[in-house]
């Protein structure tokens, strides 16, 4: 059954305080009402990458000893398919998770003043911030198991934001990502797909793509067949990537 964005997202912004449902796993945090934070970094041309990374992890380090902070990852581009022209180099993008939005609020308030938010903050410009649950209502996710450190997996990022598409039609953007996701899924070298939705910014969707390799993503897209058939769907001809499209490798 297809899911509609739009009563998704309003029963996230009003909250569900009783449809939580806890995954069965050691600490007992992950289930369907954690949210994932993902900012999109670009490092300001007077700061040194050394500092960037210095200051990063002295922040991530606050935030990590938070109760109700999960888990947080880092990748860095190294494809951008939107050809912004932004230097990849200078582009981190982070993904942290915690146990509820509400949860998310009181961290950012005690750790946002610190010594170290402050020294961090300075060193970059945002290209994007936005937080995130799964579209699907019932999915929980780990962000630990997302693309291991050591594992070669890659990542791609494609963020929309619905409201820039002309005359947008819900029914004909869910029908054309399924039938493109269909077919992405039977490719090999394809690992997982997540499609979220910021709760942060209502217009903002959010494509994630485990792939096994760079190698896989190369094979994928220059396979005709493949070609031929995510064309078919129409989805990246009329839906494509306008905020950002990026293919990642991990940090941490």
């Amino acid at each position: 059954m297809r899911l509609s964005i739009f009563p998704i997202l309003l029963a996230l912004i009003l909250g569900c305080t009783s449809c939580e449902k806890n995954h069965d796993d050691s600490n007992g945090l992950l289930s369907t009402e954690n949210v994932f934070v993902m900012p999109v970094r670009k490092v300001k041309s007077n700061v040194s990458i050394q500092q960037f990374t210095a200051t990063r992890d002295a922040y991530v380090a606050t935030l990590e000893a938070q109760d109700g902070t999960l888990t947080d990852r880092e990748i860095q581009p190294f494809f951008d398919f939107t050809f912004s022209g932004l230097p990849l180099d200078s582009i981190y993008i982070g993904f942290t998770s915690f146990q509820n939005n509400e949860i998310f609020g009181e961290i950012g308030n005690v750790t946002g003043s610190t010594s170290e938010a402050n020294a961090f903050f300075g060193t970059f410009d945002f290209l994007a911030f936005e937080v995130l649950q799964p579209l699907d209502p019932n999915l929980v996710v780990d962000l630990s198991e997302l693309a291991p450190l050591g594992s070669n997996q890659v990542w791609e990022v494609a963020i929309r934001d619905i409201s820039q598409y002309n005359n947008f039609n819900p029914s004909d953007y869910e029908d054309k990502r399924d039938a493109y996701l269909a077919v992405l899924a039977q490719q090999n070298g394809f690992l997982r797909e997540i499609q979220w939705q910021s709760i942060s910014n209502p217009d903002v969707v959010v494509g994630m793509t485990i792939y096994e390799s760079a190698q896989a993503v190369q094979d994928i897209n220059s396979d005709q067949d493949f070609i031929d058939a995510y064309t078919a769907t129409g989805f990246l001809q009329d839906y494509p990537p306008n905020r950002l499209g990026m293919i990642s490798q991990v940090l941490k």
